[in-house]
């Protein structure tokens, strides 16, 4: 059985109970794969190209790809984080370099490796969308012009959609909700990075439609 396995951060991976109603995308994203295709969700909470190589997580990941897996990878939340040394990666440095190395050594086991940029942070100022991503998502499109691997643009078609939502309508997207609404957080919450299942569901359909639109569409997809 061949598997579709995601390589990521926070805002795919599979959340704890404890931290519901937060949920990653790719949990809303089963639906869009045709029957017989496995999703193999490995992203992990927190982690950059930097720290899912020295932690040898993406080596295990590495380790379980087959000939014929495709291989979708989100990283650059975190990387942007250079005061950090464990995690951060400078955008057109040692940020691309792992996207390099890590979709080379992919595709020599047969997979076929995708690129997503980042999702859009919620962040207004003055009633005007800040982009957070800085020099992130261009190196990853290099990075994948470097590996002759697909990139699909998620940040400014999410940053689109937000503005399109809404400034105070946007946050149903995000954990950014008051006191009272749910059990796990009755203090309320201000996350605007982090997803609430409506936008997982709206990550998860507009991947799907990105990737639908490839010239060579994964055939995992229905």
């Amino acid at each position: 059985m061949n598997r579709l396995v995601i390589l990521g951060d926070s805002t795919a991976s599979i959340k704890r109970d404890s931290a519901r109603p937060e949920t990653g995308w790719v949990e809303a994203f089963s639906k869009y794969l045709k029957p017989g295709w496995l999703l193999d969700n490995r992203a992990i909470n927190g982690r950059s190209t930097k720290d899912v190589i020295s932690r040898g997580e993406f080596g295990a990941a590495l380790d379980s790809v087959t000939a014929g897996d495709i291989v979708l990878m989100q990283y650059g939340h975190n990387d942007e984080k250079l005061a950090d040394p464990d995690r951060g990666a400078p955008a057109w440095h040692e940020y691309a370099v792992n996207l390099v190395y890590m979709a080379g050594k992919l595709k020599e086991k047969g997979a076929r490796v995708i690129f997503l940029t980042s999702i859009a942070r919620r962040n207004f100022i003055d009633g005007s969308l800040q982009d957070t991503h800085g020099d992130w998502p261009a190196a990853m499109k290099y990075a994948a012009s470097l590996s002759g691997v697909d990139c699909i643009d998620m940040t400014i078609p999410t940053m689109v959609g937000i503005v399109e939502k809404g400034e105070e309508e946007s946050k149903a997207y995000f954990m950014n909700f008051p006191a009272n609404l749910y059990d796990n957080y009755p203090d309320g919450k201000d996350d605007n990075t982090h997803l609430r299942p409506e936008g997982a569901e709206w990550v998860a359909k507009m991947v799907y439609e990105k990737l639908s639109m490839l010239d060579n569409k994964p055939e995992c997809l229905i």
